[in-house]
């Protein structure tokens, strides 16, 4: 079952191009078109009673009335997201957008497929947040690796068995739906995957989904991704938010291994998080991947200070000096795992290397990243209430991080 279609409501300013606003507009199932009015006045009208996930206003640049409809829907609909498309951006326009209420903003003309990129942002941010706020939630961590190869599955299940040695309570998600090998490198039978969750009969509760949950020696427990490809189109995003919300709920730490790029599951997992874990290592394309996903994060409004830079086989001899590496992504790794045949060995044998190798500088590493998280909660830097205070202003008034086109 695929995700159901975004629903929204597109009112149209006096003196846009229609034209160029049906151009930019997904013509897929991914967004669905409840509403094309023309003017004000109809649209919040007809706003008060359809069923719609956003409201999309387009604009051909500044304009009092498109400012007096986001600010009236933020105020009476503060749950409902907003994104604009302007033609133009005059001075001061782009700021009194973000001040009046506006989530995201996209100028015209601009490719179907980012602007359906920016609309699902918006959308699973909104709905991520709503579904963790005030919920007294542990901490979620969204282990990211732009580039494929990174070690991010490594990464996670050595990070979620130091955690759980630390006598954490820890969750792992392996959120790679097509082809996650989580229960591979931790050696766990996936008996139970997230597909037979999802796929389940009744509601959703903590006992429910504890069953489907497998236990790992370390003490961790590991929702495990679907065995077949074609499984994954079962788990949709709305799904995934409600597990997170019951496993943060239960659980100090919720450790989530991605694929590659960010796709719709990731960005709801983001917004989900309380942390990130950035992946990277010693070739020119996975540190400028890197790069591109740290400011990706930043255009979505993920503080910087939220992210902790993870650098693998650190220690190779490739002729990439660590100034070139603060030189391409912009920052110095906060941890470095050295390159070890161990590693390797470890994952064959289904056995993290902080339980198989616990004195290796290796596990040392993976042992340094589980204190930097636990030290992030005692000192409240990772807590729900510091979280859920930061959200308003980093996670509404950021520029759409689509580029335009020259």
């Amino acid at each position: 079952m695929a995700n159901p279609p975004i629903r929204a409501l597109v009112s149209l300013d006096t003196g846009i191009d229609e034209a160029a606003v049906l151009a930019a507009l997904p013509s897929d199932h991914s967004i669905q078109i409840v509403g094309f009015l023309q003017g004000v006045e109809e649209s919040w009208a007809t706003l008060q009673d359809a069923a719609t996930d956003l409201l999309v206003i387009a604009c051909s640049g500044y304009s009092e009335r498109a400012l007096s409809l986001i600010g009236a829907t933020a105020r009476e609909h503060p749950e409902l997201p907003i994104v604009v498309l302007s033609q133009s951006s005059p001075d001061g326009f782009l700021s009194r957008l973000f001040e009046m209420g506006a989530d995201d903003v996209v100028r015209l003309p601009e490719a179907p497929e980012r602007v359906r990129f920016t609309l699902q942002k918006v959308v699973a941010r909104r709905r991520a947040m709503a579904s963790t706020s005030g919920s007294g939630s542990g901490s979620m961590i969204c282990v990211l690796g732009p580039k494929g190869g990174t070690g991010k599955t490594v990464t996670v299940s050595n990070l979620a068995s130091a955690l759980a040695a630390a006598e954490k309570r820890v969750a792992v998600i392996d959120l790679d739906l097509q082809f996650g090998d989580v229960a591979l490198c931790m050696g766990v039978r996936p008996e139970t995957t997230i597909h037979d969750l999802a796929s389940s009969p009744g509601t959703l509760d903590a006992d429910k989904l504890d069953a489907y949950l497998v236990p790992h020696e370390s003490g961790a427990k590991v929702l495990v991704a679907p065995t077949r490809p074609d499984h994954a189109a079962v788990v949709t995003v709305d799904f995934l938010r409600d597990v997170y919300g019951i496993l943060r709920a239960t659980n100090d730490f919720v450790v989530v291994d991605t694929s590659p790029g960010f796709t719709p599951e990731v960005i709801s997992a983001i917004d989900a998080s309380s942390d990130i874990c950035m992946l990277s290592m010693l070739d020119t394309l996975s540190l400028k991947n890197t790069r591109l996903g740290l400011e990706t994060l930043d255009l979505m409004g993920y503080e910087n200070e939220r992210t902790v830079l993870v650098l693998n086989r650190a220690d190779s001899r490739v002729g990439i000096s660590d100034d070139d590496v603060d030189r391409i992504v912009g920052r110095k790794p906060e941890v470095r795992v050295p390159s070890d045949i161990e590693i390797t060995r470890s994952v064959n044998d289904g056995n993290p290397i902080v339980l198989s190798r616990p004195k290796s500088e290796a596990a040392q590493s993976f042992r340094r990243l589980a204190d930097v998280f636990m030290a992030r909660v005692e000192r409240g830097a990772a807590t729900p209430d510091a979280v859920e205070a930061a959200e308003p202003s980093a996670k509404r008034g950021r520029l759409s991080l689509i580029p335009r086109r020259t």
